[in-house]
């Protein structure tokens, strides 16, 4: 069943206050609460709100990179004990095969309570080898098959002429809206979204691995954005994001989280994010790796605070020098950024962290999952009358 028709299908109402059951008669208590039953969902920017001084590239995306793709697979089946809301998303680094053109990357471990694989070689030999998969916890075994099956095949002599791969396919844990035991996704699922994978405008919220994932009390999953730095540059991130409570939700500094009122929602103590940024500028595996870790002061920013138990991964990558695998020689020429010339990139990483995260949020609609577990899309009345309470901005969605 489509995503959208799903949520047509089963929703009924809208988000109630705690104890409150999805009735009929759902929609005349919740207005009467106070609360909104516009269903509609939008980027952040769609409602006037823009994080930081930067501009965003043509599709505010990691697809202003050029050459980077990103496709979905979203799987929705089912209800009660055995509903199963889950996905795969897939980030194609390239154009060409990413086997024989390595990029230059670097990852790090904010707090490593998840799973990314093949980071092990890609910390030795500071390179993306393999496209960036993003999933539920127990659906890992599965899509990294299928990538290697994927990744042999694109490139045959992979482990005996060509240099052996780890595909690199990272997790959050979509408990609370999927029976994640049962483990309904399959290879096919995962060849899908890379046929699917696509340049421009990026489809966000509750979709691929994102599908079952909550943020900050409400409906979370992927979002992304991008920046436009140092004249013809770019900064691209995309998030998969499955963390933080909904006291410590912040927008552009604003205590948005504990201003909502009338939702009800679930605290969980195990939340975790995936993020992975992308440039064009040719940044060295030394370079990406502060480039990482600026990824974690956006989401700093948007409150999360990196709980003993959440799995906060950061993954790196630059567009700017590929290397040649097919070509056996000792020197290979590359291009490089100064140091001193790296501040701007931090500033754009920065912001385009916290937009992702927060196009994920807005962008998401309300999810019935597993048991009935209802994870609610952020009520973007709310969020647009707190924000012109704090004076960010002062006009309502377009009509």
């Amino acid at each position: 069943m489509k995503r959208r028709d799903f949520v047509k299908s089963t929703l009924i109402g809208v988000p109630l206050l705690s104890g409150e059951s999805l009735l009929s008669g759902a929609k005349n208590k919740s207005q009467e609460a106070g609360l909104s039953a516009d269903n509609r969902r939008c980027r952040l920017r769609d409602l006037g709100i823009k994080i930081g001084n930067l501009d965003p590239g043509p599709a505010n995306a990691i697809t202003d990179i050029q050459g980077v793709k990103v496709g979905h697979t979203t799987i929705i089946n089912g209800k009660g004990p055995k509903a199963v809301r889950t996905g795969v998303t897939v980030i194609l680094p390239h154009e060409e095969s990413i086997c024989e053109e390595n990029l230059f990357a670097a990852f790090f471990n904010l707090n490593g309570w998840g799973e990314m694989t093949g980071i092990s070689s890609l910390a030795k030999t500071g390179r993306l080898k393999t496209p960036v998969f993003l999933t539920g916890t127990y659906n890992v075994g599965i899509v990294y098959s299928a990538a290697l099956k994927y990744l042999t095949e694109l490139n045959p002599r992979m482990g005996n002429a060509a240099p052996l791969v780890s595909p690199v396919v990272a997790e959050c844990f979509d408990d609370f809206l999927s029976d994640t035991m049962s483990r309904q996704i399959s290879e096919e699922d995962v060849f899908e979204a890379i046929r699917q994978a696509k340049s421009g405008p990026v489809e966000e919220g509750a979709v691929g691995g994102g599908t079952g994932m909550t943020s900050f009390g409400f409906k979370g999953g992927i979002g992304t954005s991008s920046r436009k730095v140092l004249g013809d540059f770019c900064v691209g991130v995309l998030v998969m994001a499955n963390t933080g409570s909904r006291d410590h939700l912040r927008m552009d500094g604003v205590p948005v989280g504990k201003e909502i009122k009338g939702y009800s929602y679930r605290t969980e103590k195990t939340k975790s994010i995936i993020l992975v940024a992308a440039t064009d500028a040719p940044l060295l595996p030394y370079q990406l790796k502060k480039l990482a870790k600026r990824v974690g002061m956006g989401l700093a920013q948007t409150g999360s605070y990196s709980n003993t138990e959440s799995g906060d991964i950061i993954l790196a990558f630059s567009t700017g020098n590929k290397i040649d695998m097919c070509e056996s020689r000792p020197f290979s020429p590359i291009r490089a950024c100064d140091d001193f010339a790296l501040g701007p990139i931090y500033q754009a990483t920065v912001e385009a962290t916290q937009e992702a995260i927060l196009n994920a949020l807005t962008s998401a609609e309300t999810m019935i999952g597993r048991d009935g577990n209802t994870a609610f899309g952020i009520p973007l009345d709310q969020v647009q009358e707190i924000m012109k309470k704090y004076g960010r901005i002062g006009d309502r969605i377009h009509e």
